[in-house]
């Protein structure tokens, strides 16, 4: 069985002496695994479109243990174009979240709508603190995680009302954090993806 979808991907790990099990983050099917045979090699045409944070299309066959891509199609490639060390930090950030956060095999379309919207951001904005607050914020609620609800404070509880619903451009009018409140905004995101996953996050998102 065959099937064909969106993804981002998520995360590599090289696997026997050419290929590479790929999680991709798809529009259809959610998180997945999907073994890209042969990747590793020079002459490989799929290794192109298969780097960290690009947005593809992408053919897999369902297999018994494990899923393989047999065609991919860079749609946009997020960590390649205008390359910077630390525009990649930004997105491998991101990239963490999610992989941190989602189940296997379970459709969120709204967490994937979500994460290539923030990924143009990593690329457009200049406040990246900010992105990953917004993005932090709306993904957790998304799945569950945190409600602003939850905050007991009134005007604490109408900033993350409005982190958690809020389109960005807004929030980036309204709001003008100094940096003694990101750095605490940013430590208690940090806590809080730390506790759900209970693992230490990789990526540092004090840029």
């Amino acid at each position: 069985m065959y099937f064909s979808t969106e993804g981002v991907i998520l995360k590599r790990k090289n696997f026997g002496e050419a290929d590479r099990i790929v999680t991709i983050y798809t529009r259809d099917n959610g998180k997945i695994s999907a073994l890209a045979k042969g990747v590793r090699r020079p002459r490989s045409k799929k290794a192109g479109h298969l780097e960290l944070g690009s947005w593809c299309k992408i053919f897999v066959a369902r297999g018994k243990n494990l899923d393989l891509l047999t065609e991919v199609e860079t749609k946009r490639a997020f960590g390649i174009a205008d390359f910077s060390e630390e525009k990649a930090k930004r997105i491998y950030h991101l990239l963490e979240l999610v992989d941190a956060l989602t189940p296997e095999h379970q459709k969120n379309l709204a967490v994937f709508i979500l994460l290539v919207q923030y990924l143009k951001k990593c690329v457009q904005e200049d406040d990246f603190n900010l992105v990953s607050s917004v993005f932090n914020v709306k993904l957790t609620s998304m799945l569950g995680f945190f409600s602003s609800h939850s905050i007991t404070t009134s005007k604490t509880q109408k900033f993350f009302e409005s982190l958690q619903h809020d389109e960005f451009e807004k929030i980036k009018e309204r709001f003008r954090l100094s940096q003694k409140s990101q750095l605490k905004l940013l430590s208690f995101l940090d806590s809080m993806i730390e506790n759900v996953t209970q693992t230490k996050l990789r990526t540092n998102r004090f840029l």
